[in-house]
């Protein structure tokens, strides 16, 4: 085996496997550059060095602007293919079936040359000189050398250039082969899916001319079909009409229509086979009706009439009965076809009455004089009627409806005429309108807000009623869920007006709660009595003063409690809308509170679930938490925090577990509150991740949630003393608490102080910010991280890790990117071919800005980016840099032009390059 050599790999093997259309038309030994017969001989070691050769070649090709497609799938089939040649026992079984393999791929490699050279033996008597050229371009084609082309065709006579053809060569009539008819087959059956309607059965069905047309008639049909195909928009039904057309050409006008037909006899014996059997196995016969019946049939399937009689008497002679006499039957019009539908080549043209279908006699070869029948254009008022309909059902609200209609009148058409653009672009503009209707409906939905919904809906039903929503969701489903929670609500507003006390005021939450704009239901809940009208407080009792403080207590869930420093309040958020009636996500009835089942008595308080936690399952954040310990019929609202500090409802359920798919993959975990409910009472909020936990907080109050005393107070402590208690818990011991109250203070700048005193040994300005976890875990957190990040030449410059070829980007200037393809964020891919080319990454020109390298690797060809970065880095509006450590809150900062500075605490290492 002779060393490797990529440039002799790349021109004699990967060109091979390219040309042959892949790596499925290759074998391991061919694509490694093994020699097979050297399988049994060659020591492990030395296949897996030149397994470990070639794949290192591949990772640096695989930009080649000719071999990035076939190398991309060689490494995916990379691990497969290998593991067949790492064992001796593996490579000489394998060496056995490659060489049959290779011996009949010969075969099939000579097949086509073979072929032509019997053709023009048969025509000649032998090989004239003049094609010898031609046959030599062929063998080219298939990668057959000059040395074996001519090994090929020694045994065959020469002839001098011009000779003549032989007299008894054009008797024979040259067949059609099965694979052509197959490949017009498909091609038929795939422009019939395109234009929506039954396919065409033959050459002679696409130009809507009969098989009896004459030669002529047939060209000019197929060539006034190419000129409007050539003026269509290129799409794949131009596509395919070309192909169809060239086959057209070939067989029907340059060829012989004959054998056309006559290949087209056996495909249709085997459609017209089981109906034959049934029809003897059921009169033990062929009537004469059933005959008729199936040589109509082979008419439609593309024969002329004479071949559709001898195909239905081949096939009652199989089944052992004589065919009945079927008569001179004319060959009826076939639905679907060319001529009844304005040509499938586009307005196409049909031919005349007279001239399209005429009688035959018993003769299978009918006559082919007679002149070409003028083509007749589709008539204008087709498509105008379509036309009409289409405008009809967009008055009715149908825009779908309307949109098909359209879509028939300009294949009948052959083009998209003035009238049937302007029609189109309507129908569109009430599509696209009706998908902001229905994002209203949803918020409405969403939001509990049932009354609203319902005018939203009447008016989308009246505009687009058979446009569907988001999930497929239909008007006519979501029209009774909103009745049914309103029918709901009026019966709990009803029942409330006659109930006193408590029951009153939990009928009328239960009411709020389903339909959050139910404007009766509002007013009870407004009204001052509604808790104090109980027998208590006609006796004078306790009665009213125990319902109006739970009143109080249990309006709405508790207000959301953040971190001092963090966040304000969810009660201090503006909202125009009552605590009871907050949004909620639709829910099947069956998982919505029935106010009939409620219990009659309701707790005081619900105390708050326990053990919050968020991780990720797939695409989606999974949070589940423990049971409240009050007992009751307990329901639970989970809402999402985002990053501005506002409350996004996930949903309500009365399990201990839900999933929240509205997570962007790659970014980190955001923050999660869980309120228990029963009866209308609500806990307060438990929170992930726990304000109460040490390891999470810096300078919180108590675990209570209560809010802290520096917001209580209405004053604002500075950094420092909101941070000491994270530097004096150790390295690392600042949690996100923390950093989000550094960024609140200093307007997203993220530039403080650790411990009280400067983090860079004494110097002042040294960067202060959250790293954000990472991601999920990806095959490209295996690699290694990226080292030595540097400033050069006002570029970004790392040491690439090993086994990395691509690498992700992502730069912001609020906070650090946490994944690689964080929205808000400018992401650039990068391969070690370009960084080398532009002497590394060029970073935007805003300042600060923090930046984060993630890395890729390709499986199967479909990159997969880590979750992880792999680095990261701030540059400050000096153009220093600062490396960021994982999992800190401290970086380590290196001097604008040169020189290493120190690191901080808790920090990770990292030098700076002048």
């Amino acid at each position: 085996m002779l060393p490797f050599d990529s440039n002799d790999y790349r021109s004699r093997v990967l060109a091979a496997v390219h040309a042959r259309g892949g790596a499925e038309q290759s074998d391991p030994f061919e694509i490694y550059d093994i020699p097979i017969e050297e399988a049994a001989r060659l020591g492990d070691a030395e296949v897996r060095a030149r397994i470990d050769e070639v794949w290192a070649f591949w990772q640096r090709s695989r930009d080649h602007p000719r071999y990035r497609g076939v190398i991309i799938a060689l490494l995916g089939l990379h691990g497969e293919l290998s593991a067949a040649l790492r064992t001796t026992a593996a490579r000489t079984e394998l060496a056995g079936r490659v060489t049959a393999a290779r011996t009949a791929r010969d075969g099939e490699r000579f097949a086509e040359l073979d072929a032509a050279v019997r053709r023009l033996v048969s025509r000649f008597g032998g090989l004239p000189e003049d094609k010898i050229a031609g046959l030599r371009a062929l063998a080219a084609t298939h990668g057959i050398d000059d040395a074996a082309f001519e090994l090929r065709i020694r045994r065959h006579r020469r002839l001098p250039a011009g000779t003549a053809e032989r007299a008894t060569a054009t008797s024979a009539r040259r067949p059609v082969s099965a694979e052509v008819i197959r490949q017009v087959r498909a091609d038929l059956d795939e422009l019939g899916r395109i234009v929506g309607t039954t396919p065409p059965r033959s050459l002679f069905d696409l130009l809507g001319v009969t098989p009896e047309s004459s030669r002529e008639e047939i060209r000019a049909v197929r060539d006034a079909a190419a000129a409007r195909n050539r003026e269509r928009r290129p799409d794949r039904r131009r596509a395919l009409l070309d192909d169809l057309l060239t086959a057209a050409r070939a067989l029907l006008v340059d060829g012989d229509p004959e054998a056309y037909l006559d290949a087209l006899v056996e495909p249709v014996k085997a459609v017209l086979r089981p109906r034959v059997a049934t029809a003897v196995l059921i009169e033990d016969r062929l009537l004469a009706t059933a005959a008729a019946e199936f040589v109509a049939q082979a008419v439609a399937e593309g024969l002329d009439q004479g071949r559709a009689r001898a195909v239905v008497a081949d096939l009652a002679r199989e089944h052992g009965v004589e065919p009945p006499e079927t008569g001179r039957l004319t060959s009826p019009s076939r639905p679907g076809s060319g001529a009844a539908q304005g040509g499938w080549t586009g307005g196409g043209p049909a031919t005349g009455g007279s001239a399209g279908a005429a009688e035959t006699t018993g003769s299978d070869a009918p006559t082919r004089d007679r002149p070409a029948s003028r083509p007749v254009p589709a008539r204008a008022s087709d498509w105008q009627a379509l036309l009409s309909r289409a405008r009809a059902e967009l008055r009715a609200g149908r825009p779908i409806a309307a949109s098909g209609e359209i879509a028939r009148a300009r294949e009948l058409a052959g083009e998209t005429l003035p009238p049937i653009r302007a029609l189109d672009d309507e129908v569109e503009r009430v599509i696209r309108d009706a998908g902001e209707r229905w994002q209203a409906i949803i918020a409405e939905l969403t939001a509990n807000r049932h009354r609203a919904a319902l005018g939203l809906v009447e008016a989308l039903a009246r505009l687009a009623a058979d446009v569907p929503g988001p999930g497929g969701r239909l008007l006519e489903e979501v029209r009774a869920l909103a009745l049914d929670q309103c029918a709901q609500a009026d019966e709990l507003v009803r029942r409330a007006r006659t109930s006193v006390g408590p029951d009153r005021v939990r009928l009328v939450r239960a009411a709020v709660a389903l339909v959050a704009d139910h404007e009766e239901a509002l007013a009870l809940l407004a009204e001052p009595a509604a808790g104090a009208a109980g027998p208590g407080a006609q006796s004078g009792g306790t009665g009213s003063s125990t319902a109006g403080s739970r009143a109080e207590t249990s309006t709405g869930p508790a207000p959301s409690t953040r971190q001092p420093s963090t966040r304000q309040p969810s009660t201090e958020q503006p909202s125009t809308e009552q605590p009871s009636a907050e949004p909620l996500p639709v829910q099947p009835l069956s998982a919505q509170p029935r106010p009939a089942e409620t219990p009659a008595a309701e707790p005081a308080s619900v105390e708050p679930p326990t053990g919050v936690a968020a991780r990720w399952d797939g695409s989606s954040v999974v949070i589940s938490w423990r049971r409240t310990v009050t007992p009751g019929d307990v329901s639970y609202r989970i809402r999402r925090i985002t990053a501005d500090g506002k409350a996004r409802a996930v949903g309500v359920t009365p399990a201990t577990v839900i999933e929240d798919g509205g997570v962007f993959r790659g970014s980190s975990i955001p923050e999660y509150e869980v309120i228990a409910g029963i009866g209308g009472v609500w806990s307060k909020p438990a929170r992930w991740p726990d304000p109460a936990d040490p390891a999470g907080t810096a300078g919180t109050a108590d675990a209570a949630g209560t809010a802290g005393t520096a917001d209580a107070a209405g004053t604002a402590a500075p950094a420092d003393a909101g941070t000491a208690d994270a530097g004096a818990a150790g390295p690392g011991a600042a949690g996100p608490g923390a950093a989000e109250q550094l960024r609140s203070e200093t307007g997203g700048s993220a530039q403080g102080s650790v411990d009280g005193a400067p983090p860079d040994g004494g110097k002042a300005g040294a960067a202060v910010f959250e790293v954000p976890p990472p991601g999920p875990r990806t095959a490209a957190d295996e690699i290694g991280p990226a080292s030595d990040l540097r400033m050069e030449g006002g570029r970004l410059c790392w040491t690439w890790p090993a086994g990395c070829t691509e690498m992700m980007v992502t730069a912001r200037a609020d906070l650090p990117p946490a994944g690689a393809q964080e929205l808000g964020a400018t992401t650039r891919k990068i391969t070690n071919t370009r960084y080398d080319i532009d002497g590394g990454f060029l970073p935007p020109d805003v300042r600060p800005l923090h930046v984060a390298l993630f890395a890729c690797v390709r499986e199967r060809g479909e990159l997969v980016v880590a979750g992880a970065a792999a680095g990261r880095v701030l540059i400050d509006a000096s153009g220093g840099l600062t490396v960021v450590g994982p999992g800190s809150a401290v970086a380590v900062r290196t001097a604008p032009a040169g020189g290493v500075v120190g690191a901080g605490s808790g920090s990770g290492s990292g030098s700076g390059a002048g």
